[in-house]
């Protein structure tokens, strides 16, 4: 699926990120320049991020809770910046109970 910034950010559900972020992943990797941005221009192109730090921060892709409440998959796009506020690195982290 296409790179959409509004689909990117839309939320039918606080808890879980939008729907769409998975399907878009792939686009948004190979064909928008990360590398480089600013973290303003970071945070206008994809929403503000699910967890921030003085160095980097990160956006939900998907969150399984399975039948629990605890998740038990979860794949993250995390962004590591400079002392300028600049992206200088991204990967997507995927994690199973």
């Amino acid at each position: 699926m296409k790179f959409d910034k509004i689909k990117w950010k839309e939320k039918t559900d606080p808890a879980f990120p939008s729907p769409y972020r998975d399907k878009m992943l792939k686009d948004l990797l190979a064909n928008q320049k990360l590398v480089g941005l600013k973290y303003t221009q970071l945070t206008d192109l994809l929403g503000e991020p699910n967890f921030n730090d003085s160095s980097s921060l990160s956006y939900k892709i998907i969150v399984d809770y399975g039948y629990g409440i605890d998740p038990v998959y979860t794949k993250d796009l995390d962004f590591t910046f400079s002392k300028d506020s600049v992206i200088i690195s991204f990967k997507v982290n995927e994690w199973k109970k």
